[in-house]
């Protein structure tokens, strides 16, 4: 009787410590693979889990990692208390921008177990801002390959879908009953894809295909698969849609297809984005020649689209494109961000390494340097960099690479002529994907040009014209776009200012110096600073990076000078400067805002960042040894520092500034000879 009783006890213990039942394991694999999102067991803080089914890869990343995992708790382990406490679902969205549920579920009597789901992005916008922090935000130690291996997206309608599929699973298992699946029409009739379209997608995206590759192997195959001519696939920029690939008679002029709020309908097209769309944004078009065009949804939103022109398709072929384009959305647009982010990485790498080299005064190093990284970042075979004599109101080819580099050197362009002269005229760049498209006459034949796309852009400094640079010959032969002339955003201020430099030193005149540079202390200018502060800023506003500014002040500087005459307040603001240039990257800009007063550009800087740089000025100004330092309050000369960063309400050089004058009366204020940075908190909006 005993040992029968100590049985019974024996295996109550085992089933206790079975936390749910081995047939739920199936079920919430195959909920997961139907819908194609997360579905994670859980009991309490998160993590860790109990099952994970299609994890998302990033969440994955998270869970596992020593020195983020925490994060994962304020809101997964929140949700789950929510859930057992209202008894129904919660949904929130987490730290990293992931759309996701906790819904309580019974599968072992006296286990309080819920199931968190989705772990999917509802919009490619959430997915980049995440991927700037791994870039070179505060999660840039998790930045891997793994780390983008399963990136999942989702409407709101299918993480509800999911919700109650999983809760008709539950009860079924709890209840020991087989799951009752609806026979609806897109269970019995899965998509239908002709053979070549099948093939297709098992070699779609396979490692180091480029998102133009994998764009022409799409509509190649769609046109031999539906007898299609044109085809031309567009992909989300921002706000706007670019086409990546075109056939037929697309290929020379691609239509024009946007973004509007309402749906899009023409009397002579059939458009798909209509009403029914999960997507808040429609396909609009103008071109005649379009009959048909397909959104690629990925969650809320039209990542891009596909144009159809000539004859109209059957029902049969529109719905196996219509199909095709809803398989085809994620991994596309995955691809497109990834490879924007590659090359937003190399363009960091390369803007690092500018910065680094282009400390020379040799104009000719200067120019080589240049060119070296303008191609290798756009993969060019050919380039030339052209400078502006304002003098003879001309530009001058200073240097160039490539075929015919030395038949080129030392050719002049008026200002307004040519593709050069008009493009520093009016200080636009000009991005042409292909001459004949773009209605201009093919080069003479003797350039030898493998490609008929280029890129000239004019390098500025402020309103003042500096030169031109341009590129070609796309190694591959493929054609630039508005991608490659992001990357020349980001180093064209640098350029700029190293051509001013070099100039500068060649002809060795006063004046020049002058103009832009400030006399005792060598630093550049007020003038100078505020125009590159408000070229840092709209940088910063297209490509989302930090950017800080420091307002620093000597302490005491009026009675410094009183007591020890002009002359050896001067010395001393020579030596400030002097800090400052040794504290400073190559890329900082600093200047004399005026009197006593100087400023620093931190261009791709956080505000923590700007703190460690502003620390380290005030300390090495302090330990500097300047003559009458006893005399001072505390025995040396010291500066304090008020840093301002950009924000939404800090977005323009007024308030940029105004902000940093606030901080630094409040470094004032609170007793000089510290760092203090600004906060709304602080006082009224910058002015």
């Amino acid at each position: 009787m005993e040992k029968s009783e100590e049985a019974v006890r024996t295996a109550q213990r085992q089933q206790d410590d079975v936390k749910f039942p081995p047939r739920w394991e199936t079920e919430q694999a195959s909920l997961a693979a139907e819908s194609g999102l997360a579905l994670l067991l859980v009991e309490g803080h998160q993590p860790p889990q109990l099952l994970t089914s299609n994890n998302n890869s990033i969440c994955q990343t998270f869970q596992t990692s020593t020195a983020h995992a925490h994060l994962c708790d304020p809101y997964c382990g929140e949700a789950y208390k929510r859930a057992q406490e209202a008894g129904g679902a919660s949904y929130y969205r987490c730290h990293a921008g992931f759309e996701c549920f906790a819904a309580p579920v019974e599968l072992r009597k006296g286990r309080r177990l819920a199931v968190i789901g989705g772990r999917a992005f509802l919009s490619s916008a959430d997915y980049s801002a995440l991927v700037e922090r791994f870039r070179d935000g505060d999660l840039r130690d998790l930045l891997s390959p793994e780390l983008f291996r399963n990136v999942l997206f989702a409407t709101r309608f299918e993480l509800e879908r999911l919700e109650r599929m999983l809760q008709e699973a539950a009860e079924e298992v709890a209840a020991h009953a087989p799951r009752a699946r609806a026979a609806t029409a897109d269970a019995m009739q899965p998509t239908l894809l002709d053979e070549e379209l099948e093939a297709l997608d098992a070699e779609l995206f396979p490692t180091g295909v480029t998102l133009e590759e994998a764009s022409q192997r799409v509509l190649y195959t769609l046109a031999a698969a539906h007898g299609l001519k044109s085809l031309a696939l567009y992909v989300r920029r921002d706000d706007a849609l670019a086409a990546v690939s075109a056939t037929g008679d697309f290929k020379v002029s691609a239509p024009h297809v946007s973004l509007r709020r309402a749906a899009a309908q023409n009397g002579h097209a059939r458009a798909h984005a209509d009403e029914a769309s999960p997507a808040r944004d429609r396909l609009d078009f103008d071109a005649k020649e379009v009959t048909e065009i397909f959104p690629l949804a990925v969650g809320d939103e039209i990542a891009g689209a596909l144009a159809v022109g000539g004859a109209a398709l059957d029902e049969e072929s529109r719905r196996l494109v219509s199909d095709y384009c809803d398989k085809l959305a994620v991994p596309l647009e995955l691809l497109s961000l990834r490879e924007e982010l590659e090359r937003r990485m190399r363009a960091a790498y390369h803007l690092q390494s500018f910065t680094e080299q282009i400390g020379s005064a040799d104009p000719d190093e200067a120019y080589n340097t240049i060119l070296r990284h303008s191609t290798e970042l756009l993969r060019s075979e050919r380039a030339s960099l052209l400078l502006y004599d304002e003098a003879a109101n001309e530009l001058q080819v200073k240097a160039a690479v490539g075929p015919r580099a030395r038949v080129t050197r030392d050719a002049r362009v008026p200002l307004g002529e040519g593709v050069s002269g008009t493009v520093l005229r009016e200080g636009r760049p000009l991005v042409v994907r292909d001459l004949a498209s773009a209605g201009r006459k093919p080069a003479p034949a003797e350039r030898k040009y493998k490609t008929r796309s280029f890129i000239s852009y004019p390098l500025l400094v402020g309103s003042r014209r500096v030169g031109v640079l341009n590129v070609t010959d796309k190694a591959g032969g493929g054609a630039y776009d508005e991608l490659d002339l992001n990357l020349i955003d980001l180093l064209a201020p640098q350029m700029a200012l190293a051509l001013d430099r070099a100039e500068w030193h060649q002809k060795a005149t006063q004046f020049q110096l002058l103009s832009i540079t400030d006399a005792l202390t060598g630093l550049l200018n007020r003038r100078y600073l505020e125009e590159r502060l408000g070229e840092e800023l709209e940088r910063s506003k297209r490509h989302r990076f930090p950017v800080s500014f420091l307002m620093i002040d000597i302490d005491n500087f009026k009675e410094y000078n009183d007591r020890h005459g002009h002359q050896a307040g001067d010395i001393a603001l020579e030596m400030t400067a002097q800090c400052l240039k040794a504290a400073l990257r190559s890329a900082d800009v600093a200047s004399r805002y005026g009197g006593e007063e100087f400023s620093v550009l931190l261009p791709q800087t956080s505000a923590s960042e700007a703190q460690v740089i502003a620390e380290r000025i005030r300390q090495r100004v302090e330990r500097t040894p300047f003559a009458h330092r006893e005399s001072q309050p505390g025995g040396a000369v010291t500066v304090s520092v008020g840093i301002s960063s950009f924000a939404p309400k800090v977005d323009t050089p007024e308030s940029m500034i105004g902000a940093a004058d606030q901080a630094l009366y409040l470094a004032k204020s609170r007793g000089k000879n510290r760092v203090e940075t600004y906060s709304p908190a602080h006082g009224s909006s910058p002015a």
